[in-house]
């Protein structure tokens, strides 16, 4: 068994943390992350689909074991509370939350534990991380624009490449 300190934020338009609110969970490396969101809930009635744990900036995917990400004794996670959803699922509009993405770090980080010590394959990771996200807050609207109709139209985009359309 191991103690998991959770620190809470509440999720707004940003996160706001809530000063010395907090608490520890006793949890096995091998139990799952949606064990934990379960237990989370049990402790601090906060639903788990308002739930988001993250470990050293990484959303924790349910279907993961604790060990994946290297929680160990006294590890420090966050949990970020979304508030609910204002939209209910039969709402033809209401799309639900996009899919964690990149979806590629947890295999890469795997890869690099392969090949790197831990401490080096961290930080990799963590650089390749931020350097993605720059990479993503760089990106202008009409980067995104035609990133999108090269991926949903790629026959336009091919077409305005050759300079037939403008």
């Amino acid at each position: 068994m191991i103690t998991v300190l959770l620190s809470i934020l509440a999720y707004t338009t940003h996160l706001t943390p809530l000063q010395g609110q907090g608490c520890s969970l006793q949890v096995s490396p091998d139990e799952r992350v949606s064990t934990l969101k379960h237990l989370v809930s049990e402790k601090l009635n906060v639903p788990v689909s308002q739930q988001r744990l993250l470990f050293k900036g990484k959303v924790l995917a349910d279907e993961h074991r604790l060990s994946d990400y290297s929680i160990g004794p006294e590890s420090k996670l966050n949990l970020v509370i979304k508030p609910p959803e204002k939209a209910s699922p039969e709402d033809p509009r209401h799309r639900g939350p996009l899919p964690p993405f990149p979806t590629i770090w947890h295999p890469l980080g795997q890869v690099l534990a392969r090949h790197f010590s831990t401490a080096d394959a961290e930080k990799v990771l963590e650089q390749l991380q931020k350097d993605y996200e720059r990479s993503l807050r760089l990106l202008s609207l009409d980067d995104i624009e035609r990133l999108a109709t090269w991926l949903l139209h790629p026959e336009v985009a091919d077409a305005v490449e050759m300079g037939f359309l403008d």
